[in-house]
């Protein structure tokens, strides 16, 4: 069986593109499309916000925001507000829900993991370097992202990966069993796992 493939992601070749509805702009981290190059099974990115306004509909599309600097937002999914004002705190929602968002104080920056729902799970968290990491899922992708601070990502015995605020490894590929491999920091990370379904 194939091993994973890892690739270095630098955050200087991440692309910057305007939001769906043109209201903004997101940092296109990496992202997994579908052979036939119309839509995703997941994608991460980090999005400027610098204005209230409306959220891009994605139908058939779980969503999930961290806020990484700035005072946050006042969202409103569906006519239920929520405060995504906490840094590092996931929040949920569906991408086809009507969402608007209310800055509070200011322009904001955050992180947005997207997933095709009859496709894909997640599993993303944010932690602080320090923990063996498992990697990769056994039929899917893995991504490291660095938020902030830098990291040393050691493979075995030979391979490490030093990686700074912004930069990324992909681990692409099917293996037999989970891979593990340790991350050092100091750094706050996200780490996420693609599964098939």
């Amino acid at each position: 069986m194939d091993q994973p493939r890892v690739e270095f992601i630098p955050v200087a070749s991440q692309p910057i593109a305007r939001w769906k509805n043109g209201g903004g702009r997101t940092r296109e981290v990496a992202v997994a499309r579908h052979e036939t190059g119309e839509g995703f099974r997941w994608r991460v990115s980090v999005a400027e916000v610098a204005s209230d306004g409306p959220f891009s509909l994605f139908p058939g599309i779980d969503r999930t925001l961290w806020l990484l600097r700035g005072k946050g937002m006042a969202i409103d999914v569906d006519g239920v507000e929520h405060w995504l004002d906490v840094p590092l705190v996931p929040f949920a929602f569906r991408g086809e829900a009507k969402v608007s968002a209310r800055l509070i104080d200011g322009p904001t920056e955050d992180l947005n993991v997207m997933v095709e729902r009859a496709t894909t799970h997640a599993d993303a968290r944010v932690i602080r370097c320090g923990p063996t990491l498992e990697v990769p899922a056994a039929d899917g992708d893995a991504l490291l992202l660095v938020l902030d601070g830098e990291c040393d990502v050691r493979e075995g015995p030979h391979a490490t990966h030093r990686i700074g605020a912004g930069d990324a490894l992909l681990w692409r590929g099917s293996a037999p069993a989970l891979r593990p491999c340790e991350a050092s920091g100091p750094a706050v990370v996200l780490f996420a796992r693609f599964a098939r379904r």
